[in-house]
């Protein structure tokens, strides 16, 4: 599956060249023929899976990419793709050996021998293999995509968001006293994903393995959603590093500080309310350098009174018109908010209560998590998540400290694809309004994908997933009044 997944991110242009001789000529051409397709290899090098991957049309274009992965999660990638005159291959004598050339500088060989490509990296050797049907039918789906192939008549998104829905003051009845660990919150997992992508070359990659949601920060903001999960990257911004709210490598075209720029202003218009932000990263290199940016940037005088610093018994009265955040990265000596420590995903109810939130002046209070995801089965991602929930409702709030809860009904099965996210959404996000619905009692944070999204369309647009994130939403919401 992983060589699926990677091998549909490899639409990045290489121009061919001809020769003025003519039986070169030829030779590149039949060449050309013979490699029509997609050509992938998977090689372990020192713990580290590696995966090249070359296009061919029959025409002698070439696309390629190598992607790095640690643990099935993309850790590094190299792409190659068209910069103004781009990239050439031409073919040596014997018509079985392809000399990559970029900028007039060789790059790569690949040694043809009528069935596989043979090529040697830093003495490493990567063999590449024709790709199946079914990977090929993946790849065309992306290209149809990427070169404005798709049907203008599939789905469209727009369509599908809720239409009339305003729950921009529903916080605003809740008693100043009540604890924020009391409430039971709507949170949007990956919240940035909607923002439309950074990178133009590769935005079709992002929208089909990266997406978990189809509104924006502000129209989940006025669906509910009061809870985010922001990716703040540090990512290479022409010349300089900036914080992209990403998701893993998949650079949004939000900035960090637009999204914070967003909550404030939407909080200053609706001070009834408040905002929680959970943070990590998965794709950042240099945590060093990205704590420095990341504390500039929540200490600068333009967000100065908007964040809340946690404690055990934060109440609704205190957490109005700000936003707290929990960190699961450490950027500085002490925390903004908070930090969290003893995420895990696991699908044992007793090792995920064993985290807790360090506050400022270093005190701890419980931190129970349920963010299973990894290896997942529909069985035991279900029952994670119901085991929580009946976990949660019998939490002792008196207690002085009692436990904050985070609930993930989110995850994917198999593989990272954003259509993945979409059918867990219409098993767990059913399953927990199903289990809301009879029951009463705070159960913290639900961090769902496709909030607000009854429906959702798919990544070629011509199926809809019922994830009822409006209905999950409202369900929340109501728990609070019950």
């Amino acid at each position: 599956m992983l060589t699926t997944i990677l091998m549909v991110c490899s639409a990045w242009l290489l121009t061919a060249c001809s020769s003025d001789d003519n039986k070169e000529t030829n030779k590149s051409e039949t060449l050309a023929k013979a490699l029509t397709g997609e050509w992938i290899s998977e090689t372990t090098v020192d713990d580290y899976t590696v995966v090249l991957i070359y296009h061919f049309h029959d025409n002698g274009l070439c696309w390629k990419e190598m992607n790095v992965m640690d643990e099935d999660e993309l850790i590094d990638q190299s792409i190659a793709r068209n910069d103004t005159d781009g990239s050439k291959y031409n073919i040596d004598a014997s018509g079985k050996v392809l000399i990559i050339f970029e900028d007039g500088e060789e790059t790569d060989e690949l040694k043809f021998d009528g069935t596989k490509l043979i090529y040697q990296y830093a003495g490493t050797t990567y063999t590449l293999v024709r790709a199946t049907d079914a990977q090929a039918q993946l790849y065309k789906e992306a290209s149809d995509a990427w070169h404005g192939g798709a049907d203008e008549s599939k789905l469209n998104v727009d369509n599908y968001k809720p239409k009339g829905v305003d729950h921009s003051q529903w916080m605003k009845p809740l008693d100043d006293s009540r604890l924020v660990a009391d409430l039971s919150l709507p949170g949007s997992h990956d919240a940035c994903t909607a923002e439309g992508w950074n990178n133009p070359y590769i935005g079709f990659i992002h929208e089909m393995t990266a997406k978990c949601q189809d509104l924006t920060i502000q129209e989940q903001l006025k669906v509910g959603m009061r809870v985010f999960d922001l990716r703040p990257e540090h990512d290479l911004d022409g010349t300089k590093y900036v914080l992209r709210c990403s998701h893993g490598t998949a650079g949004t075209k939000m900035y960090v500080s637009d999204f914070f720029k967003t909550l404030k202003q939407w909080l200053a218009a609706h001070p009834t309310e408040f905002c929680i932000v959970t943070s990590e990263l998965s794709a950042t290199k240099d945590k060093t350098a990205w704590g420095k940016d990341f504390y500039a940037l929540l200490t600068s005088d333009e967000f100065k009174g908007l964040f809340a610093g946690f404690k055990a018994r934060l109440t609704v009265g205190e957490m109005r018109g700000k936003v707290l955040l929990l960190s699961k990265e450490v950027y500085a000596d002490k925390p903004i908010g908070g930090y969290c420590y003893g995420w895990v995903s696991d699908l044992e109810l007793e090792k995920q209560q064993q985290g807790h939130i360090t506050a400022v002046d270093g005190s701890e209070t419980p931190l129970w998590v349920q963010d299973y995801w990894k290896n997942i089965t529909r069985e035991n991602k279900d029952k994670a998540l119901i085991n929580m929930l009946e976990a949660s409702v019998k939490r002792d709030m008196t207690a002085d400290k009692p436990a904050w809860v985070i609930n993930f009904p989110s995850a994917y099965i198999d593989s990272p694809f954003s259509d993945s996210y979409r059918k867990n959404a219409e098993s767990t996000n059913q399953k927990a309004i199903d289990w809301l619905s009879s029951h009463k009692g705070s159960v913290g944070i639900i961090y769902m994908d496709f909030a607000g999204m009854n429906e959702s369309p798919d990544y070629t647009k011509t199926k809809l997933y019922k994830t009822v994130g409006l209905r999950l939403v409202e369900t929340v919401i109501k728990q609070n009044f019950k």
